[in-house]
């Protein structure tokens, strides 16, 4: 493209800013590659005693499904993340910690049910004082930790809130609003998507129209 012909296009984008300020309209700020966030938590039963129980190396499922066996209530943190796969948006989750899961159970009877269970390695213990005869020397004992009920459901609430639904996006027919590049504040409608995270739009360039291959995270949807 020639100099004259940059100019234009400069000029052209000036004026349309110009546009956009004098009508009080803004461009959008929210990509549509935002993620939807927001799942429905999991309830911690109140009525129930919390602990956390580290379970074995490699065998963290089949002690969720021994636990599930023996009517122990469990909750395993996770996080999530968007990632491309051949060219389409998916939701990964992944654990929050690593071999780590809390579980509810009724008495101690059914904690040391759980901590038998195939896969669990140990519940998580602090050290208290022992109790005994006034006077005598006073020592610690190792005893299961255990965890607020109402502390674990807010933990609980903002990981759900954080969590991924589905990752925005965008589709063919839809209309979006070109963000960066040379043609930022171009109106476009999606012809077709592509590898590699790459839409094909339809636009209309100085009366003429054309169309352009764009990283989806350069549009906005309208």
């Amino acid at each position: 493209m020639n100099r004259a012909g940059k100019k234009q296009r400069e000029r052209a984008r000036k004026q349309r800013r110009a546009e956009r300020r004098a009508t009080g309209v803004r461009t959008a700020t929210t990509s549509a590659t935002t993620p939807v966030r927001g799942a429905t938590a999991a309830h911690i039963d109140p009525a129930l005693s919390w602990h956390i129980a580290r379970t074995l190396p490699r065998m963290g499922e089949r002690a969720l499904k021994a636990l599930e066996e023996v009517q122990v209530d469990w909750y395993l943190p996770r996080t999530s993340e968007v990632v491309v796969r051949r060219g389409r948006r998916a939701v990964r989750s992944t654990l929050l910690l690593m071999r780590t899961v809390f579980i509810g159970v009724r008495d101690a009877i059914h904690l040391d049910q759980a901590r038998s269970q195939a896969g669990v390695a140990e519940i998580v213990s602090h050290p208290e004082p022992e109790g005994g005869p006034e006077g005598n020397i006073a020592s610690l004992i190792m005893r299961p930790a255990r965890l607020d009920p109402a502390e674990l459901q807010r933990l609980v609430d903002k990981l759900a809130e954080a969590e991924i639904v589905r990752p925005t996006g965008v589709s063919v027919g839809q209309s979006v609003l070109v963000r960066e590049g040379p043609f930022a504040g171009f109106p476009a409608v999606v012809d077709a998507m592509l590898p590699n995270d790459r839409i094909r739009v339809a636009m209309s360039i100085f009366g003429r129209a054309s169309k352009l291959t764009l990283e989806i995270a350069r549009v906005s949807a309208i």
